[in-house]
């Protein structure tokens, strides 16, 4: 964090759960995934990592986190990308002793109703304890309504690309829906990527530490409100990270 931040005010309740989100000009969309998420369990906190949007979506997460002690905002000053921005959120929630951190979209792609059966994936009733959890929509029963067929082409090449070449055995490499047992990060050298490969270059890590990964089925929902943020820069920044990581993969460091 840089001093330049924003932060909301202290203190932070404490508690096991921390929803970790990352937004850019979400205006449009922050107030509902705020309820959202606090409607979705009472044990809930969420943090709002904010890349400094110019539309007004601090303003409204730091307005939210006044009048609920749940809520938690940083606001990225001088830097951005969604890597840097959840690496951030991740290493926060250790910090303040949460134990699992949830991460979301905040375009309403993921439904907040589903964040309890992603924390009851991560230590199931007389099962193995995972230490990711992933919210897929490429295991039976998850679906994606509304997407185009080149967004279902490219998210395909892309999680092809993470099981076969970087050997991550999962189908939905690029879902950003996870729940993520924190003490994993003591398990793993920081994710390089800062962009959007962050999320492959995560699970790349924690599988090459031992650690397990599931998958349970859920349904994506493209975004109605807002645009992406994935532009041409953005997706070639990634492509770069991804064939970086693939070198890893097959030659070492």
């Amino acid at each position: 964090m840089a001093d330049g931040d924003v932060r909301s005010p202290e203190p932070w309740l404490p508690g096991r759960v921390l929803v970790v989100v990352a937004t850019y000009n979400e205006e449009a969309t922050i107030a509902a995934l705020v309820a959202g998420v606090l409607a979705a369990a009472d044990d809930l906190h969420l943090l709002v990592v904010d890349d400094d949007s110019p539309d007004g979506t601090p303003q409204l997460a730091l307005a939210a986190a006044a009048a609920e002690p749940r809520v938690h905002v940083l606001v990225r000053r001088g830097r951005r990308g969604l890597g840097g921005a959840l690496a951030e959120g991740l290493a926060l929630a250790k910090h303040r002793g949460f134990v699992v951190a949830v991460t979301m979209d905040a375009d309403a792609s993921h439904d907040p109703d589903d964040i309890p059966r992603l924390l009851a994936a991560l230590e199931p009733v007389g099962g193995r304890p995972a230490d990711v959890v992933i919210g897929s929509r490429r295991v039976p029963g998850g679906r994606t309504v509304g997407w185009p067929l080149s967004r279902h082409v490219m998210s395909r090449l892309v999680c092809w690309f993470s099981r076969w070449v970087l050997g991550v055995p999962v189908r939905d490499a690029s879902s950003g829906f996870r729940a993520i047992r924190l003490a994993i990060l003591d398990r793993i050298d920081p994710p390089q990527a800062r962009g959007y490969a962050f999320l492959e270059d995560f699970l790349w890590r924690v599988h090459r530490a031992g650690g397990r990964i599931v998958e349970v089925p859920i349904t994506f929902h493209d975004r109605t409100r807002g645009a992406s943020k994935a532009d041409f820069a953005e997706k070639r920044r990634s492509l770069g990270e991804l064939l970086m990581l693939a070198r890893l993969t097959w030659l070492g460091r």
